[in-house]
């Protein structure tokens, strides 16, 4: 068989997981809906309050960037799991396929264990992205300082095998 199993496990919980902090990040950060409870006549010597204007709630970036993030990795899955299925697809098409699914599974993982990491250094939020054989990281800060960076990079390093040099670290309030 050309799954290993507990590669195919390690996938379904990062799935799991990636799907959870979508659904967490949708439910609790989104702001609420207002609705009014009870609409009272106006008396006529009553003056219509002014009503302030709405601004539009402001987007976390970082949840923003994980989400859109995990929406394209989920077209990503679905098409290699169609490839999968696929009968007609040759023998060939189909292992490449489950083996970038397994590929996939072990890059969300990596990238969750790095934005813990990271925020466990002190760091309000950080996001990650892994290209190939380079990494780059995001952080919720004021500022970052050359000492900062580096503790940044050596956990990618450390967790991804990323070569410092091929590490970039940002920041952003």
């Amino acid at each position: 068989m050309l799954i290993d199993k507990k590669m195919l496990a390690r996938f379904l919980l990062t799935v799991g997981l990636v799907g959870g902090i979508g659904y967490y990040a949708l439910s609790h950060l989104a702001p609420l809906p207002l609705s009014i409870t009870k609409i009272e006549p106006l008396q006529e010597q009553e003056v219509e309050p002014v009503v302030a204007p709405v601004t539009p709630p402001q987007r976390d970036f970082f949840v923003e960037h994980r989400l859109e993030r995990a929406r394209e990795r989920s077209e990503r899955i679905e098409l290699l799991r169609e490839i999968v299925s696929n009968l007609n697809s040759s023998v060939e098409a189909r292992g490449k396929a489950q083996m970038e699914l397994i590929s996939i599974s072990s890059l969300q993982e990596s990238e969750l264990q790095v934005e813990r990491l990271i925020v466990g250094k002190g760091f309000g939020d950080a996001v990650v992205f892994f290209g190939k054989g380079m990494a780059e990281a995001i952080v919720k800060a004021e500022s970052l300082t050359q000492v900062e960076a580096l503790g940044v990079a050596d956990v990618i390093r450390t967790v991804a095998g990323v070569r410092l040099q091929n590490i970039r670290v940002r920041f952003r309030k």
